[in-house]
């Protein structure tokens, strides 16, 4: 009689191995056979959840999505309009726990190449993450909530890549300090 196996179970257990891997050995060093060498088990116990490297990354992507989102939530939790855009911000400025090592996931997955299932995930990701940050702006009452949320995707994304160039030199006080400059600037520019 086959094990029953809680399938969300192993996943987050597949995602939790493939970010310790990228964490002990580097985002390159990221395949089947080492998350399940992570894992204690063979190739079999990752591939019949995940059938690839990139489907790998996709799988501790999705649960980093669900971590920041509740970690957002709670960042941003007692505040209205303004205060709640600042707020958001300050949090995307952070770099705690395993937020670098998924940040270099998310830039290798950029590199894996064509494939529905990436293109979907980084296409999803960015759509979503500029949608709430616009949701966020025009609560905030900045002009032009859609322009506004372009500006500042960007800069994030650019904040973001820039402290994997250079995390000493972009600690998240100056990184917050520039990009709520540019909030200013826009608000600013309603007048």
């Amino acid at each position: 009689m086959p094990i029953e196996v809680d399938e969300a179970k192993r996943l987050d257990e597949i995602a939790a191995a493939t970010i310790q891997v990228t964490r002990d050995r580097g985002v390159r060093s990221v395949t089947i056979r080492a998350v399940a060498e992570q894992l204690g088990g063979s190739t079999a116990m990752v591939t019949n959840y995940v059938s690839s490297r990139a489907a790998l990354m996709i799988n501790a992507l999705r649960r980093a999505g669900a971590d920041w989102t509740r970690e957002l939530e709670r960042s941003i939790e007692g505040t209205e309009g303004e205060q709640k855009l600042r707020a958001a911000i300050r949090w995307m400025c952070t770099t705690e726990q395993d937020d670098e090592v998924v940040r270099r996931l998310m830039m290798e997955i950029a590199s894996a190449g064509p494939g529905a299932e990436v293109e979907d995930m980084r296409r999803s990701t960015a759509r979503s993450d500029h949608r709430g940050l616009v949701e966020l702006i025009a609560e905030a009452g900045l002009p032009d909530a859609e322009l506004s949320g372009d500006i500042l995707h960007l800069i994030l994304r650019g904040y973001w890549l820039a402290t994997l160039e250079d995390a000493e030199g972009w600690p998240a006080e100056r990184g917050e300090r520039a990009i709520l400059a540019v909030v200013d600037k826009l608000r600013g520019s309603a007048g």
